[in-house]
């Protein structure tokens, strides 16, 4: 008997020690501890969807609670916007949970969600649908409403009294006749008429041919006897300013005018200056003017002529003598007694015939070269070297004709400053 017992004792010994081994425990029924994990956590995963399932039983069971008199209220006016607003909707569909928890948080209007009809077979998921956008309501329900044009005239003709008597027939169909007497288009017929009119005013502006070009030109005035007399072209309804300047570029005041044809152009003048503006009064016109200058006892004959493709916007007349106003005489060379065409036209910007254009350094100015013979247009006074001819405009613009060299000395501002020639 004790054999037995003791061969008992050995076996659950020996049972234990491989449970051990493999790790588990020979106490525990349900195995290792994480199967006992993993038991637990499908467990609580259970009773999570269990709560879920009964609260949302609860949700779609319960019965929604009943709005306030203030909430119902509020309801009704936002509905009656909408309605009135061309809303396609009455907004019954909001849930009154919303509009209560809204209410409850703030006295701002409750924004009612609207959204299109639900059909048969979307009816049980229309609950997880996102709402569509919010129609804002006004700002202040109780604030007054503009009225639109319809309702303003309707009610101007409700605050006037009421006659005493209804209109007879023959009363109105009178009032009918002055109506159509008085204004017989409709709003339709008074807009497209208003159009004619306006693409009748756009065709009396447009001109009959093209507009001319406006051009700015510089003219030497040959003193001369028996030389042709410079043409200024003009045109009606465009402005053109003659500029007397004498050959250094300094203004020459004019001391009195006269013109051919008084009706034909009109000229304006302060009495001071050396500008004179004058203006076509006719589209095609011929004539011509004298100009006395002060100081100068040649007088000045300019054609005019009006109906050219081209109009003078600006015509710089320069006169080959020395103006009472010249602050510095030239020094070095004398003055050409006729005009010399080709620095007339450098001072203008336009290149010499046969000319080759050359890069100039260090300041902003043009140069070419003809022959052995430079051409420099810049707003600068040349010091050195000296030069063979020059011409100014008004704007200050200079125009020399000297020496081939690379490099000339300006007067910049008052300080000197050297030019670099390039391209020789």
């Amino acid at each position: 008997m004790s054999r037995r017992i003791n061969n008992c004792i050995m076996l659950r010994k020996s049972k234990a020690f491989a449970c051990t081994k493999r790790g588990e425990s020979r106490f525990s029924p349900l195995g290792s501890p994480h199967r006992v994990v993993k038991i637990i956590y499908f467990i609580i995963f259970l009773m999570m969807l269990c709560f879920r399932a009964y609260a949302q039983e609860q949700n779609t069971t319960s019965p929604a609670p009943a709005l306030t008199q203030q909430q119902s209220s509020r309801l009704r006016e936002f509905q009656g916007w909408a309605q009135k607003h061309g809303s396609s909707q009455t907004n019954q569909e909001a849930p009154p949970q919303a509009v209560a928890a809204q209410s409850a948080q703030s006295t701002a209007p409750v924004p009612i969600f609207s959204a299109a009809p639900p059909s048969s077979n979307t009816q049980n998921s229309i609950e997880t649908q996102a709402p569509p956008a919010a129609v804002p309501p006004p700002a202040n329900p109780h604030a007054p409403r503009i009225m639109t044009f319809e309702e303003s005239q309707q009610a101007m003709l409700n605050s006037v009294p009421p006659p005493s008597m209804r209109p007879s027939e023959d009363s109105e169909a009178a009032f009918n006749t002055m109506l159509q007497q008085n204004m017989p288009l409709n709003p339709q017929q008074v807009v497209r008429l208003h159009q004619q009119i306006d693409i009748s005013q756009r065709a009396q502006a447009t001109p009959p041919t093209i507009p001319p070009k406006p051009v700015s030109t510089t003219l030497m005035i040959n003193l001369a006897p028996g030389t042709t007399p410079p043409a200024i072209r003009l045109a009606q309804g465009y402005v053109s300013s003659l500029v007397f300047v004498d050959s250094t570029g300094e203004p020459w005041p004019v001391a009195t005018f006269d013109i051919g044809n008084p009706k034909a152009v009109s000229i304006q003048w302060d009495g001071k200056s050396n500008i004179l503006l004058l203006q076509s009064q006719s589209p095609y016109s011929y004539g011509d003017m004298v100009i006395r200058l002060v100081g100068l006892a040649t007088p000045l004959t300019i054609e005019l002529v009006s109906g050219q493709r081209v109009v003078d916007y600006r015509v710089d007349i320069h006169i080959p003598r020395i103006g009472p106003n010249t602050k510095e005489l030239p020094v070095g060379t004398t003055l050409p007694d006729s005009a010399n065409q080709v620095l007339l036209g450098v001072l203008d910007g336009v290149a010499p015939p046969g000319s080759r254009p050359l890069t100039v350094r260090g300041a902003h100015a043009d140069a070419w070269l003809v022959g052995s013979t430079l051409f420099l247009r810049t707003r600068f006074t040349l010091l050195s070297p000296g030069w063979v001819g020059t011409m100014a405009s008004p704007d200050g613009m200079h125009a020399y004709q000297l020496a081939k060299t690379s490099s000339v000395l300006v007067s910049r501002y008052g300080e000197p400053a050297e030019l670099n020639i390039e391209g020789l």
